[in-house]
Parts: C-alpha cells; structure tokens; sequence
C-alpha cells in the first residue's frame, strides 16, 4: 500500500510537477484544486499522511480550508504543510513551504510525516 499525499492547490502545473516528483519517490498523490475539493477527497475516507495546502484559492481558501479541518478532530490530526507565495499571510503555527516550492525541503516534510515510502 502506497502512503499517500493530498496537495490542494488551484496551480495545476504544479500540482502536475509535484505529483510527479512525489510519484517518482513511491508516494501516492492525490490532487484538489481548491478546499472544497480536499474536504470531499479527506470526506470520501481517504486519509493522507501529509497534506499540501495553499492558501490563496478559488471557491474555499487555504484559510477557510483550516477553519473546517480544526474543527474535525479526525481531520485536524492529519499533518499539514501551507505552500504559499505570500508565508508572512500564514496563520502562526503551522509550518510553511514559500512558493517557489524546494522540493528538497517538500520531501523533507514529506517523509517527516509519512515515513519513507514502500
């Protein structure tokens, strides 16, 4: 069984670059373009091991994203990294991957939360 990763962000190139390099590494990769879709992916059973969040997103955002979870305390449990070009708009507290992303430091949060993969 793969581990596996949500990332939420409206960006799709990037969605499109990071599941692959996080595919290549044995991950699983699931992919939401905005909160309401990670909120249906984390509602549908599935759970993560390691969320990627922005902030700054269509229709639900980063922000209202974190409100909902907290508020789950099944959800709140799952780790969770903000990607974000604008970190000093992060809430405090809650570790933060600045756009452009390293993927070197992405791993690293990565594989903190998950494990090695498989």
């Amino acid at each position: 069984m793969h581990k596996c990763v949500l990332l939420i962000d409206d960006e799709e190139d990037l969605c499109d670059a990071l599941r692959d390099v996080l595919e290549d590494r044995g991950y699983r990769v699931l992919v939401a373009h905005n909160g309401q879709e990670g909120l249906e992916v984390l509602r549908d059973g599935e759970q993560p091991c390691f969320v990627l969040l922005d902030l700054m997103m269509p229709v639900m955002d980063g922000w209202r994203f974190l409100e909902v979870v907290g508020a789950d305390p099944a959800l709140a449990r799952i780790p969770l990294t903000i990607s974000t070009s604008a970190p000093e708009r992060a809430p405090k507290g809650r570790p933060v991957i600045p756009k452009p992303v390293d993927l070197r430091t992405l791993l690293d949060h990565v594989q903190r939360a998950c494990g090695a993969p498989p």
